[in-house]
This record gives C-alpha cells, structure tokens and sequence, in this order.
C-alpha cells in the first residue's frame, strides 16, 4: 500500500469515526505530509464550542484508533474548534 492509498483508508475510517466526549468530526482533510514521505497528516473540526482539552483528547485517541488504517504510515492529528 503507498502513502496514497493509506491516506484513502484513513479518510475513510475517519468518515465514521466518533472519537473522545463522543464527538464526530464536521470537517476532514488527510493527506500526505509534504515534508515526511513516510507521514500522514489529518486535521479535523470537531464543531463550535469544544474546549481546547477535548480538541487534543480526540486528537490523540484518534491517531491510536487510526493507525491500524495507515499501515506502514504515521499519523499526526490536529483537531480544532472553529
């Protein structure tokens, strides 16, 4: 699988994805990193009014509960509050 592909599945599984305080993301980008060939970058909004603690709660359950999707791949997840 390369970099593409993985980066395919983790949209995915994203797309259904509730991750901490049960939130689901409104918006989703993942895409290869244009500085690490071997990382996968995903940022994600979780909706008006969700602290700062829950943005990086959900941030870091999700690239554990995703990694299985990337393969090879790392993650690096950012989930804000717009």
């Amino acid at each position: 699988m390369d970099i593409n592909q993985a980066a395919q599945k983790v949209e995915e599984f994203l797309a259904a994805y509730v991750g901490h305080g049960g939130k689901k993301a409104k918006e989703i980008r993942v895409h290869p990193s244009g500085d690490d060939y071997a990382e996968i970058k995903i940022w994600v909004d979780l909706g008006g009014g969700v602290s700062d603690e829950t943005c990086e709660a959900w941030a870091a359950q999700c690239q554990k509960d995703a990694a299985a999707s990337a393969g090879a791949f790392q993650l690096h997840v950012r989930a804000e509050s717009l």
